[in-house]
């Protein structure tokens, strides 16, 4: 009876849907403390608690670009209705 191999199904699930890169970071002990204090209270291990946090930035920043994005457009409809209202004129 063989052993070992490939098995359909077999093993541990992947949990991210891209490649994993390990990396050696470095941190203030206090850093890492807040680091680890928020991770042990959502049950996360270190780079889980790190994603987390740069999915938590990431969403924290897309209303302020959106906002900007509309003042832009706004900026630019207002600057094409002065053109046009002077080439009507």
């Amino acid at each position: 009876m063989p052993r070992g191999g490939f098995r359909e199904g077999a093993g541990r699930k992947k949990e991210y849907t891209e490649p994993v890169r390990k990396i050696l970071l470095g941190l203030p002990e206090s850093v890492l403390q807040e680091l680890d204090q928020y991770a042990n209270q959502r049950n996360l291990s270190r780079p889980k608690a790190i994603a987390a946090l740069l999915k938590q930035i990431h969403r924290s920043e897309e209303p302020a670009r959106q906002k900007t994005q509309h003042k832009v457009v706004l900026q630019e409809l207002k600057s094409l209705r002065e053109k046009l209202k002077k080439s009507s004129d």
